[in-house]
C-alpha cells in the first residue's frame, strides 16, 4: 500500500487529513507532520524520518509538503536523501499540497497505482483544481439557464 506523508508549518497537514477522513472515511497509512512556532525543524526532520519508516510498506512513498524550498519540504528534502536505495527511489516529495491533492493520493493509495503514476495524478490534480469565478464571467445566456 502506498505511503503518505502530509508535512505542513502549523496543523494543516491534521486539517488536511481531517477533511480527507470526513470524504472517505477512516483513512490508512497516513501520516502528519507538523512544524509549529518554536519547533526545532531537526525534529521535524526526525519525525518525517520515522514516518517515511511507518508508512513504507514496500509500494513507494508520497509526502505531501504546504511549500516548496521552505523547512517542511528541505527537511523532507534532506531526510529522503540520507535514506538507503531502494527505499531512497521510492520516496516523492511533492509541494503546493490541497485538500484534491490528497485526496487522488488517498484515491491512488486505495487503487494501487504504482507510485510514480500516482505522483503524476497527484499533481496534475493540484493544478487541476485551482479556479476562479467572479460575477463578471457570467453572462445573460447563463443567467436564463439557471432555473431551479
Amino acid at each position: 500500500m502506498l505511503g503518505i506523508i502530509v508535512a505542513t508549518h502549523g496543523t494543516l497537514s491534521d486539517g488536511l487529513k481531517n477533511s480527507a477522513e470526513v470524504i472517505f472515511g477512516p483513512t490508512n497509512n497516513i501520516k502528519t507532520a507538523n512544524l509549529n512556532l518554536g519547533d526545532d525543524v531537526q525534529a521535524l526532520g526526525a519525525k518525517i524520518k520515522e514516518s517515511i519508516h511507518e508508512v513504507d510498506q514496500g509500494d513507494g512513498i508520497i509526502v505531501l509538503v504546504d511549500l516548496v524550498s521552505a523547512s517542511p519540504y528541505n527537511q523532507s528534502v534532506l531526510v529522503t536523501n540520507s535514506l538507503e536505495k531502494p527505499l531512497q527511489d521510492s520516496v516523492h516529495i511533492i509541494g503546493g499540497v490541497n485538500l484534491p491533492m490528497l485526496l487522488e493520493a488517498i484515491n491512488h493509495q486505495l487503487i494501487g497505482t504504482q507510485v510514480d503514476q500516482a505522483a503524476k495524478a497527484i499533481i496534475a490534480q493540484g493544478k487541476s483544481s485551482i479556479s476562479d469565478w467572479h460575477v463578471s464571467m457570467v453572462t445573460e445566456d447563463d443567467e436564463e439557464d439557471d432555473t431551479f
